[in-house]
């Protein structure tokens, strides 16, 4: 078991200066650092050397003991030295610690701060988009045009007359553009079969293809030989065999366009319906003026005529009916 230390002056933990130590325990007995203590009545000493009851002064006051005595009391007053300023070692065996100034032992941590809270939404301010903003937490929560809708959820968030799809109507139709198939144009909006007709301008609002119907006829116009006709609307045998022979005539003689349908359609010749003959030549590509050059050759090339007497010949009915024009040119391509 350790002894208590002598009484003396030892640092004092709780302040700068050093405490009395009586023997049994602290007194109020205190003096700054390095102060001078009273001296003795040997001359001037250390508080540590010449107090009341220090060490060095017990074992100058007891010079004889016995050789182990002697051994115990160096040990001591070299353990006591090597100690420094620092409490001895027993001392806080039997004394309590000197109290620090924040009331308890310097030893216990301080308790964790708690988060901050401004706005009391529950969410600290560090991870809180708007600290001091209790309705707005993330920036999905931002509502920047006011319109009710948050900014995460609304479609445009910059302006409160749009927060869906529904809410964009570019022509004013009633109907939200991305379901106008003409959004700028407030006169038609359905396109069910997407060829960029309307509804209600295609003859064919089912079928892609086609979507005019000119002659009305149910036959669209690029299926139907004849768009403007609602009698008919394809192409017949007839029909076909009318166009070969029109090709024929114009291999071995020249014709007007009238001169031609006639001779197609004429009872003393091929004899085909007006329709049929009328068709089969408008099939054809052929330049009519310059079959009225040919035919005004013809005429020279077995009668004399006047210039005046060509274009009649050329333009009138009873001859090759081209017309008035075509034969001017033949008879001017000529010199005549």
């Amino acid at each position: 078991m350790n002894a208590s230390p002598p009484p003396g002056w030892y640092p004092d933990n709780a302040g700068s200066g050093q405490r009395y130590w009586d023997g049994r325990q602290w007194t109020e007995q205190t003096i700054p650092a390095q102060s001078p203590a009273a001296p003795a009545a040997g001359g001037t000493a250390s508080p540590r050397s010449e107090a009341p009851g220090s060490v060095v002064g017990w074992v100058l006051r007891h010079k004889v003991v016995s050789g182990v005595a002697a051994f115990v009391v160096v040990v001591g007053l070299a353990g006591a030295v090597s100690g420094g300023e620092d409490e001895p070692a027993n001392a806080a065996d039997e004394t309590p610690a000197a109290v620090s100034d924040n009331g308890g032992s310097d030893d216990v941590p301080a308790a964790d701060s708690e988060p901050v809270d401004t706005d009391g939404d529950g969410t600290a301010d560090e991870d809180d988009f708007r600290p001091e903003d209790p309705a707005i937490q993330t920036e999905d929560d931002l509502d920047s045009d006011n319109d009710g809708v948050r900014d995460g959820d609304d479609l445009r968030p910059n302006d409160p007359k749009v927060q869906t799809e529904d809410d964009i109507d570019t022509d004013g139709d009633g109907v939200a553009d991305y379901r106008d198939a003409f959004p700028k144009d407030p006169t038609y909006s359905k396109d069910a079969d997407g060829d960029r007709v309307a509804d209600q301008m295609d003859a064919f609002p089912q079928d892609a293809r086609y979507s005019q119907d000119s002659d009305g006829d149910r036959h669209a116009d690029a299926a139907d030989a004849f768009p403007a006709d609602p009698s008919r609307w394809k192409v017949t045998l007839a029909m076909e065999n009318a166009l070969s022979s029109a090709n024929d005539y114009l291999s071995f003689s020249s014709f007007s366009r009238q001169g031609l349908i006639d001779q197609l359609s004429s009872a003393y010749a091929d004899g085909y319906s007006v329709e049929d003959a009328t068709w089969a030549v408008g099939q054809l590509s052929v330049d009519w003026k310059q079959q009225a050059v040919l035919s005004a050759k013809d005429y020279l090339s077995f009668s004399s005529f006047s210039r005046q007497g060509l274009i009649d010949q050329l333009s009138s009915r009873y001859g090759s009916q081209f017309t008035v024009e075509e034969a001017v040119y033949a008879v001017n391509k000529i010199g005549l």
